[in-house]
């Protein structure tokens, strides 16, 4: 799918448009300067809200909800979690899953409304805070690793090795090069903003606590999707949209790393380039005219990155729902203790560096495997971040 056509979502604030002054990093007073990591009371084990997940989504098969040879596994020695493709046969690629739009956090989005994110934050953490009365709590179960069913008093990140959640000290190694000072800065302008979002919150949204509404800002901005998905309006692109359902990314599904593929998986192959063209022309061309949504897709948002999977989400007005179906490309085999399994990746897109460790907090072809302290305090994932990173943007 976003192989295929993908709409390029840079930083709210743009490194590039930063000249190389005095980080924000450096200022003690700067309260949100440094946003910890998770609290050992907010970091759960993250198979908690699998399980409350799936009985979630069992409960909507009579509206058409399905999932056909994927499942959630934890992947990369248990430090990584993902979905996991069951079968053996191409055959099976089509179609692994169906999300019912009524099982779908949406909002109407347009290019001039810069609150789209603001809104769909607060409408995340309004069905979190519901607990097991929400009509999502599988879902927010799946994004809060059950934290939502247990009246915490905060939810762990959904990127948690995300620049935002370095240290003083973590964050000082990127300072070795120009373009990690402006990284740096581009970071520090973006919680500047979503702090003024939170500050410019009507009356009736102050009931959410900062806390809160950060960590959605966070889920929203690594997991969102727009598109022309029909029904929302009669313009003119109305019969294009209901004939068409291609996903174009805004920021985009789970954190995670996926570093290489398999290319003799040829048992996976489903020749779907043709099949992907069609709806790809049909969308750029609905998207001219007529109403958008922001939605965050349960599921299909747990599968990691791989820029070129050729993946295809598409809405599918027959089923009135959201649709995954994969290609060979999609499939990532590991080999671990527990044996041999196949990830399953989706793309995010072209995403650049910069972007990749603000918002997902993850670079490409660097894994959790090769990090020691994983389990402390994350500092070596995150100092072979700062290697990379610094190794190709000197």
């Amino acid at each position: 799918m976003r192989a295929l056509c993908c709409s390029i979502v840079c930083l709210a604030s743009s490194c590039a448009a930063f000249a190389p002054v005095r980080s924000l990093l450096n200022n003690p007073n700067n309260p949100i300067a440094v946003t910890s990591s998770p609290s050992a009371e907010t970091t759960t084990d993250p198979t908690a809200g699998i399980a409350p997940f799936e009985e979630w989504f069992e409960s909507n098969s009579s509206s058409g909800a399905r999932i056909s040879h994927i499942r959630h596994t934890m992947f990369h020695s248990q430090r990584l979690r993902g979905l996991e493709f069951t079968s053996t046969s191409s055959q099976d690629l089509n179609r692994v899953a169906i999300i019912p739009r009524k099982m779908v956090l949406s909002i109407p989005y347009s290019e001039e409304d810069y609150e789209w994110d603001t809104k769909l934050s607060c409408r995340l953490v309004e069905e979190c805070r519901k607990g097991k009365n929400s009509l999502y709590y599988g879902y927010c179960a799946l994004l809060t690793n059950g934290a939502n069913l247990l009246d915490c008093k905060s939810f762990p990140s959904t990127a948690p090795d995300a620049l935002r959640h370095w240290t003083y000290d973590q964050r000082s190694l990127l300072e070795q090069s120009e373009k990690g000072k402006r990284l740096l800065q581009a970071e520090q302008q973006q919680q500047v903003k979503w702090k003024n979002k939170y500050d410019a919150l009507s009356a009736e949204k102050q009931n959410i606590s900062l806390d809160d509404f950060l960590w959605a800002m966070e889920a929203v901005h690594s997991r969102a999707f727009r598109g022309d998905f029909g029904a929302l309006d009669s313009g003119d692109g109305s019969k294009l949209r209901k004939m068409t359902s291609l996903l174009l990314p805004l920021a985009a599904l789970a954190f995670g790393v996926v570093y290489s593929t398999d290319p003799g998986m040829n048992q996976y192959y489903i020749p779907m380039a043709l099949l992907a063209a069609s709806p790809v022309v049909l969308t750029m061309i609905a998207n001219k005219k007529g109403s958008k949504e922001a939605v965050m897709l349960p599921l299909i948002d747990s599968a990691n990155h791989l820029e070129e999977a050729d993946s295809l989400i598409e809405f599918d007005p027959a089923v009135d729902g959201f649709v995954l179906s994969l290609g060979r490309k999609c499939l990532v085999k590991e080999k671990d203790e527990t044996g041999e399994k196949a990830q399953v990746c989706i793309s995010y897109g072209l995403r650049g560096d910069s972007e990749l460790l603000v918002n997902y907090g993850f670079l490409r072809g660097v894994t959790m495997n090769e990090a020691a302290n994983y389990d402390n305090d994350r500092s070596g994932i995150r100092k072979l971040l700062a290697e990379a990173y610094i190794s190709r943007n000197p």
